[in-house]
């Protein structure tokens, strides 16, 4: 079996990689280390859906989407079975792209995003990967979410290891995760950590309302099922 594994931990780092292989986006604003968003993927585009209690912070696109101009987060490509991270650093969601332009929903302290508070939003979406009985759209899958991809949910074992805010333990129970092929819309594979419009709003894994950082928050998950 071919595995491939993302073993990024830290933001920084995630962030350090993405510039080192891309040049062509502009100026930075925020954070103390420079980001770079890595827009073209080998594999699929994973990434964390977010909203702070106050609807900032808001990350709602993967970056490799068409017309990604709700994207602000540092995503894993997902080339095949392994263990992933993606993450939203203040640098990233304080990014001015030069293409798409700041995040209109960021609050900006000088040159940084004033920190998170609380949950509205937490899932893990990898674009482009399930073969959805609800939408058949003729694009490419891995750009446009209504086209199917060619892996069946069920076939899948995807599995959150570690929720970190500024790289401290957030507690989350396994039990009350929702995986798969969650909305009606798209045919992504959902990790669904909290929603406030989703199941777990009624039975929340996580204590959403005491989440708070500055710097950082980074989801790690694995899968198993890629490989030929």
């Amino acid at each position: 079996m071919n595995t491939t594994t993302t073993t990024t931990t830290a933001a920084a780092e995630s962030a350090a990689d993405s510039a080192a292989t891309d040049s062509s986006a502009g100026s930075t604003k925020g954070g103390d280390s420079d980001y770079t968003p890595v827009k073209t993927f080998e594999g699929y585009d994973a990434f964390l859906m977010f909203s702070s209690g106050e609807w900032r912070w808001g990350n709602w696109q993967g970056q490799g989407e068409a017309d990604a101009t709700q994207a602000f987060g540092v995503d894993a490509d997902v080339t095949g079975d392994g263990e992933y991270t993606v993450s939203i650093t203040n640098a990233s969601i304080s990014y001015d792209d030069p293409d798409e332009g700041l995040n209109p929903n960021v609050d900006l302290d000088g040159d940084h995003a004033v920190g998170a508070e609380g949950c509205v939003v937490m899932c893990v979406d990898i674009v482009g990967l399930l073969n959805g009985d609800k939408l058949k759209g003729t694009g490419d899958p891995k750009t446009d979410k209504e086209t199917p991809g060619k892996y069946n949910a069920d076939d899948l074992k995807v599995e959150l290891k570690s929720i970190k805010a500024d790289g401290q333990e957030v507690a989350f129970d396994k039990a009350k995760i929702k995986y798969g092929n969650i909305e009606d819309n798209n045919n992504c594979y959902r990790i669904e950590i909290y929603n406030d419009y989703g199941d777990t709003a009624k039975d929340s894994p996580i204590d959403k309302d005491n989440l708070a950082f500055e710097d950082s928050l980074e989801i790690t998950f694995s899968i198993e099922g890629l490989s030929e």
